[in-house]
């Protein structure tokens, strides 16, 4: 029993010493001086709308196949009406011979250049940086396995190199130079013969961008169907695989404009009207935004659809088809602050009739001198890490500013408190 008892006092006696220390750090606390500020700015928050989109392009599919084709053109790279386009050889060794060839143009090219520069005046150790730096860069290259651009490293090593034993006084790396460029093309136009006899030649049907992508989109969805498509058709072809399209060498884009099909899950969206010009920024593939105009609106069975279109940028997106994007309808500005300086204070209104009801309304503590003001501001924009905010009454003197320094731990804090000696 008194064993028990001994237990008893023992836990009490704990107890009663955490409450002190409890206590004890509260009231250290309480007179530190731990107030947290940050400085309010100026931001502006593009407000978009999420939408499933199709690109939609005059199209002309190249149907030529081949089983060793060299394709001459970019992706993008714009081309004349019957321009080349590629060459479809006869055999591996002709394509090979055609790689050489485009090598040998390459190499000639720097050898020339680095001929016509070579008697300049030339800052020698500036050719040794430059020498050293693409030594680096070809092991660089060699170490992790990507010789895509091994081969315009190499020449461009050898440009370096030659014009550095002219920086030297090498008289004899002229003669060097005109010998290999004599040996080059003559083995250039051995090649160029050769390759005449056994080489088909593939040329544009139109004029236009060039695109090795064939989707099996371009015969489904085309310019001219899209003043008259609907909601339910544009989600169909949103919603659908096409079937593998047949061989093809690629596509030529004809014309210069192209166009957004847009489809929105809500039958209103506030600030888009026809005519008006918006910012489309593309979730994936593509990084930016494209100014578009939009051309059609439609709205039926909770849905919106949206029609855009544009000059710009064909060359960067033709590789795009079926696309997630947000369309900007309003740009916000206003002033910054961290989500934890927004207080919200209830008060009691009274209307004309003298009826009393309970509002809300929100502000941020300022620190004004060595006191804490409160100011009104109305709520523009929430975000996870911030809110956008405007000053209640634009004109009033004392009012939120960009630069103004708020404070985040506003506990036991009042307007007018002074938080700073």
């Amino acid at each position: 029993m008194k064993e028990s008892t001994l237990v008893n006092k023992v836990i009490i006696g704990v107890m009663c010493l955490a409450v002190i220390v409890y206590f004890a750090v509260y009231l250290v606390r309480g007179f530190r001086d731990d107030l947290v500020t940050t400085t309010a700015y100026n931001y502006s928050v593009d407000v978009g709308t999420e939408a499933s989109a199709l690109l939609v392009r005059n199209e002309q599919v190249i149907s030529a196949t081949g089983q060793y084709v060299d394709i001459l053109l970019e992706e993008g790279e714009k081309v004349a009406k019957g321009g080349t386009i590629a060459l479809i050889h006869a055999s591996q060794d002709s394509l090979d011979s055609r790689q050489t060839i485009q090598a040998l143009e390459a190499e000639i090219q720097q050898l020339e250049y680095s001929l016509s520069t070579g008697t300049q005046a030339t800052n020698s150790s500036r050719l040794d940086a430059e020498v050293i730096s693409s030594m680096v860069a070809i092991r660089s290259l060699a170490a992790t396995g990507d010789l895509s651009t091994l081969e315009d490293s190499a020449l461009h090593l050898r440009t370096m190199v030659f014009q550095r034993d002219y920086s030297y006084g090498n008289t004899e790396a002229a003669a060097q130079i005109r010998q290999l460029i004599q040996d080059k093309q003559a083995q250039l136009n051995s090649l160029n013969a050769s390759l005449s006899q056994v080489s088909q030649t593939i040329t544009a049907p139109a004029s236009g961008s060039f695109s090795g992508e064939v989707d099996g989109f371009e015969g489904l969805i085309t310019p001219d169907k899209l003043s008259s498509l609907t909601i339910s058709q544009l989600s169909d072809l949103l919603n659908q695989t096409p079937p593998n399209p047949q061989p093809a060498l690629g596509k030529v884009i004809t014309g210069t404009t192209w166009y957004l099909a847009t489809l929105i899950d809500q039958e209103s969206v506030s600030g888009l009207l026809e005519g008006n010009q918006y910012d489309i920024s593309f979730f994936h593939d593509y990084y930016g935004t494209i100014s578009m105009t939009l051309e059609r609106l439609v709205s039926e069975e909770g849905k919106t659809m949206a029609i855009f279109s544009t000059k710009d940028h064909l060359a960067d997106t033709t590789l795009l088809r079926q696309q997630t994007v947000d369309i900007i309808a309003q740009q916000l500005e206003g002033i910054r602050i961290p989500r934890q300086a927004l207080r919200v204070v209830t008060k009691t209104v009274t209307d004309e009739k003298g009826n009393e009801s309970q509002v809300n309304t929100y502000g941020v503590y300022s620190v004004i001198g060595t006191q804490a003001e409160w100011q009104e501001v109305k709520v523009l924009y929430s975000d996870d890490a911030f809110y956008l905010v405007a000053p209640v009454d634009e004109t009033a003197s004392a009012r939120l500013r960009a630069g103004d320094e708020i404070i985040l731990n506003t506990t036991h804090i009042t307007d007018g408190m002074v938080v700073r000696s």
